[in-house]
């Protein structure tokens, strides 16, 4: 029933579900402001003087223990750590989730409340090669961090190794939403899929090249405050490829004419906090295509959402010609529409 409404619709009616939950965080009188609803739906929330992002997350993507996980996840980055990270907030009984209802979906959402950051969202085109240093610089603090954080017993997150990436049980499984793929499409898929898998292989599991990544640090998940570098959205946070953690950023920026010095830039202030061997460099472009494959499935999978089922087969068959080419050349150029 809910697939079936415009846009505007399941919007209206998640807005309304988001207005509902409020009173379980002790804030009944907050405004609430629609930010983005693609994947899952996401709310400004005003309270007298007192900013929160509220999330809805879409049924299915995450289990209870997952959320919970990344909760605790930005808790201790926030208190052991000087990163600019969201800071989790709790119910009134002390719990990170809540749950509100929706007309038309069977189950209800999970709610997850966070404090708001302020700063300023830098276009991917405006980014300089200093910024992109600054971007390296924090992601290689999160990661020193994560290589001795010590989850507790009940803590699960995604695997974003070869078989989370592009097996049955990866979070970007599109399950039904994968007739949208041609057999074309399919065989350019596999055969990123086996160059990734190989690269991979070469470079193992290990406590250096493994671990709890952000995994979706794009232009509208990095705040800057003058020099700081500020991060939000980390509901994609998964156990992966630390190198896979730069795809992102250079995924919106391989088509721009100073590509080559933006990703230096990345690198270079990378390895200035944590330095890697310099033969992983060659490995960066290959998690470059793995994440636009990855994007592609993502797409596939969220398909219930009228503006991305409209756009869908025109942004998946200009990104598969992107993936022709980088099986050409090692390079990935991305042209196509971002959603």
């Amino acid at each position: 029933m809910f697939e079936t409404l415009t846009y505007d619709e399941q919007l209206t009616r998640l807005t309304t579900a988001a207005e509902a939950v409020m009173s379980q965080f002790g804030l009944d009188a907050a405004q609430i402001t629609p930010l983005l609803y693609t994947h899952n739906a996401v709310f400004a929330v005003q309270a007298g003087e007192q900013k929160y992002t509220l999330r809805l997350s879409r049924p299915g993507s995450r289990s209870d223990a997952g959320l919970r996980s990344e909760l605790a996840w930005l808790e201790a980055i926030s208190r052991e750590t000087k990163l600019c990270v969201p800071r989790p907030l709790r119910t009134q009984s002390g719990e990170h989730l809540a749950l509100t209802k929706v007309e038309g979906l069977d189950e209800p959402l999970r709610c997850t409340l966070l404090g708001w950051i302020e700063g300023a969202f830098i276009p991917p085109e405006q980014i300089t090669p200093q910024q992109s240093g600054q971007l390296g610089q924090f992601l290689a603090e999160l990661h020193r961090f994560n290589e001795v954080y010590q989850p507790g017993p009940n803590f699960e997150r995604p695997r974003l190794d070869w078989e989370g990436l592009f097996g049955e049980r990866s979070p970007y499984n599109p399950g039904d939403g994968a007739r949208i793929f041609t057999p074309q499409q399919i065989v350019v898929f596999d055969a990123v899929a086996e160059k990734v898998r190989l690269t991979m292989a070469q470079l193992g599991e290990t406590p250096a090249s493994f671990g709890l990544i952000h995994a979706d640090f794009i232009a509208k998940n990095i705040l800057f405050q003058g020099d700081t570098v500020c991060a939000i959205d980390f509901d994609n946070g998964s156990y992966g490829y630390y190198l896979y953690d730069l795809a992102p950023s250079l995924l919106q920026w391989s088509d721009f004419a100073h590509y080559a010095d933006l990703k230096a830039a990345l690198w270079a202030g990378y390895n200035a906090i944590r330095p890697l061997p310099a033969a992983h460099q060659a490995h960066v472009e290959t998690f470059v295509a793995a994440r636009h494959v990855a994007s592609c499935r993502w797409i596939a999978s969220n398909l219930s959402n009228p503006k991305v089922r409209e756009r869908a087969p025109q942004i998946i068959a200009s990104r598969v010609e992107e993936l022709r080419q980088y099986l050409l050349t090692g390079r990935v150029e991305r042209k196509s529409e971002m959603l």
